[in-house]
């Protein structure tokens, strides 16, 4: 495109720091109303009959402590949290629940109480557990086709990656809840050890000798540290007796060693290790556009790909850690398209309209080319990244052009998925990541990263502005409703050398200049601030499975209002049992002839950690956040003021649990309603509020109770206007809001060339 001028800054976004007005709620629960007396009788039968068959067969299966597993599975009418099956399917009757699976849930039982809990089943009175029985559809042992996931075993062996001394797999132990059978458990994969599974080298074990003087020493202690953590085994089992479940990686020697672990019953899950490539292939040679003179302050983005070669983009590394993947074997090719659109992507592409925010990079070389026969251990890959983000704290947005060659599951969240969720919320970094290209059929991991904005490909139009999905991208949504991908962006763009590449690693070096960016803009900027920043201004209305919410806006930037807008953001802790409301005075801009007339745009992000779970399948997440922008109109039969949703709505007494899922993404953590109300809506009343919810489910997972679920951080961003520059929308909610808002960027007097030159 044509230079553009530069422009100084718009209204900057303002924090808003009002307290929320918090109201009791009481929940609902289980109730006669609850029973399904159509199939209530029946299923006294069917279930009774599956409890006593499994009580003639339980010393045939694997037992701990006495001690086995059953799957049961609920009807399709009764996935909501308030049918969970846990008044008939507790201690009392020698029961407890695991966690979630597939569509059911997993139980420990005692051997010995099948029988009995056949009777309490054909004979119970209790409506909770009359509940319970007409809900749940069926009961058998958890067996070793449920570990493989359905797969062939052949086909599952032959998936695996050969080491040499075996194949390697992701390995999940059976979460017990008692530490009586996990000691147990812990017990015969001891007896499993060196001749069915083998631990992988140390972490880290391979890297020791690139520890030396010429790296950084705070990184150095971190590496080393975590180089330290000694045996995988071992390792798994201190991890299985802290939290009751632990993850893997593993060595099997042979088919006969697979078939021993899977007949144990001490595996709850299983899956190859697969490899792990860079999105898209590509050369390239030296840059031929100045950098600027002095890149010290300018944000630094951690580039995880094929490291960096180029010499022209020396200076612009901050740094640069010990090689996690040797230069035989390293994409690092592919490392230095990535780096120059990450440094100055602004620069090769002055055809499109992208801000000119240059950045500096951390280089991490950890991406091998494709068709290299080394593996990359998943757990290897994590211990590096970790200490490297421990160490490396002025880098608060990092690049990850990768990908899992297969697609995401959509039955759980993927493990390497779930570990950089863990790392980005113990480091408070947010990682931008792309979706996968062509072939596959959806989006492939670590795509499927809660606390990321991951990445899809789009378009452009003869003006340089987006426009359609890219033909290589793939596309969402996520397993357990995420909304994925969060943007997308362009993927077919001018790289390092002049040449031409296509896919979605590049889409996602153009975002990451973007957060980083606004990262550095914001007072005490948080990840979830900038990932709500960058969806809220987004280019589209409503979430797209190919191009999630659009691509980040460039002018305004994320950090700045709109004309005709004013844009506030704030954070709070939820928790469940209460509704929280922000009032906001109805600025004069909005009152048209009596009514409310302009637009508006709701965009909220939950943390849901520490209420997530790796091992609950599509019930991931164990928190869910309901929000919406509401006004006055009229009154409730007691005489309150009755509000209306201006902006969110979910239809609950039209959907169906599975179809709130599906729809309405319900148990997503990202929530975004945008709408236009200019033909204007009768109102009454001088406020407008913000209304948001916390609701919890699958609580004993964590062993606590809904009044012990913690506070949960929430990030909000709201925007309303008339898009008229000659409406005041801006200083009019300021000053009404007196001392609740300030300027949320660091810095007012930024200049920003938003067509690049």
């Amino acid at each position: 495109m044509a230079d553009s001028p530069r422009r100084p800054l718009l209204n900057p976004v303002l924090r808003f720091t009002q307290d929320p007005k918090p109201k009791s709620v009481t929940g609902g629960g289980k109730s006669a109303v609850s029973i399904n007396r159509d199939r209530l009788d029946e299923q006294r039968k069917a279930l009774g009959h599956a409890f006593r068959t499994m009580a003639e067969y339980a010393d045939d299966q694997p037992s701990f402590s006495g001690q086995v597993v059953v799957h049961v599975t609920m009807f399709e009418d009764s996935f909501a949290p308030s049918y969970t099956p846990n008044d008939l399917f507790h201690p009392i009757h020698g029961a407890r629940l695991i966690t979630p699976h597939r569509t059911g849930y997993l139980l420990q039982i005692k051997a010995d109480q099948l029988a009995s809990i056949a009777e309490q089943i054909e004979s119970t009175k209790h409506v909770k557990e009359l509940v319970d029985i007409s809900r749940v559809q069926g009961a058998e042992f958890f067996t070793e086709a449920n570990a493989r996931g359905g797969r062939d075993f052949n086909t599952l062996w032959d998936a695996a990656p050969d080491t040499g001394s075996g194949r390697a797999f992701i390995t999940w132990l059976m979460p017990l809840r008692d530490r009586e059978s996990g000691e147990h458990l812990i017990q015969k994969v001891a007896a499993l050890r060196d001749k069915v599974i083998l631990s992988p080298p140390p972490l880290l074990d391979e890297g020791r000798a690139a520890l030396d003087s010429s790296v950084p020493a705070v990184m150095r202690r971190s590496l080393q540290a975590a180089a330290g953590e000694g045996d995988r085994i071992d390792l798994a089992m201190r991890d299985y007796r802290q939290q009751g479940y632990a993850r893997a990686t593993l060595i099997i020697p042979s088919q006969a060693a697979l078939g021993q672990l899977l007949a144990s019953g001490t595996v709850f899950r299983i899956d190859p290790v697969s490899p792990i490539t860079s999105a898209a292939p590509g050369h390239g040679t030296e840059p031929n556009r100045p950098l600027p003179a002095n890149m010290s302050g300018l944000p630094i983005v951690g580039v995880v790909d094929g490291g960096l070669t180029a010499n022209s983009y020396k200076s612009a590394e901050a740094w640069r850690a010990p090689a996690f993947v040797s230069d035989a074997h390293a994409d690092t090719k592919h490392g230095n398209q990535i780096t120059s659109l990450v440094v100055q992507g602004h620069d090769w592409n002055n055809n499109l309209t992208l801000p000119s925010l240059y950045c500096q990079v951390g280089t991490v070389q950890a991406v091998p080319k494709h068709g290299s026969s080394i593996i990359i251990d998943p757990q290897n890959l994590i211990a590096y990244l970790d200490g490297l983000m421990g160490a490396a704290t002025n880098t608060r947005v990092w690049n990850f052009s990768l990908n899992i060659k297969a697609d995401c599951p959509l039955d759980g969240v993927n493990s390497l998925s779930h570990d950089i969720a863990m790392l980005a919320r113990k480091h408070k970094v947010l990682p931008i990541i792309s979706i996968g290209n062509k072939p596959g059929a959806h989006l492939q991991p670590p795509a499927d990263c809660e606390a990321a904005i991951t990445v899809g490909g789009r378009q452009h139009d003869n003006d340089g502005n987006p426009a359609g999905e890219c033909s290589v991208s793939l596309s969402g949504p996520g397993p357990s409703c995420m909304l994925k991908p969060d943007l997308s962006h362009f993927s077919k763009v001018r790289v390092i050398g002049g040449s031409i590449a296509q896919g979605t690693s590049f889409s996602t070096a153009l975002t990451s200049p973007v957060a980083a960016h606004t990262m550095a803009r914001l007072r005490d900027a948080s990840p979830d601030l900038v990932k709500a920043l960058l969806l809220h201004n987004a280019d589209r209305d409503a979430f797209d499975t190919k191009l999630g919410f659009g691509t980040p806006a460039i002018d305004p930037l994320p950090w700045e209002c709109q004309p005709g807008f004013v844009t506030l953001q704030w954070t709070a802790q939820l928790r469940p049992g209460a509704a929280f409301y922000w009032e906001l005075p109805i600025p004069p801009s909005l009152r048209k002839t009596g009514r409310l007339k302009g637009a508006g745009a709701l965009t909220a992000i939950l943390n849901p950690h520490p209420m997530i779970s790796e091992i609950a399948g599509m019930n991931y997440f164990s928190a869910r956040l309901e929000t919406a922008l509401q006004f006055e109109r009229g009154t409730t039969p007691s005489g309150d003021a009755k509000f209306h949703n201006l902006l969110g709505a979910l239809e609950k007494d039209r959907l169906t649990e599975q179809q709130a899922r599906e729809l309405d993404h319900k148990w997503s953590p990202v929530r975004h309603h945008k709408k236009s109300f200019a033909r204007g809506i009768q109102f009454d009343g001088e406020n407008l509020r913000v209304y948001a919810r916390l609701y919890s489910r699958d609580l004993y997972l964590y062993d606590m109770s809904s009044a012990e679920v913690p506070p949960l951080e929430t990030v909000f961003v709201l925007s309303i206007g008339t898009g008229d520059e000659g409406d005041d929308i801006y200083n009019e909610l300021r000053d009404e809001l007196g001392t609740f808002v300030d300027a949320a960027v660091i810095e007012t007097e930024i200049d920003i060339d938003v067509g690049g030159t």
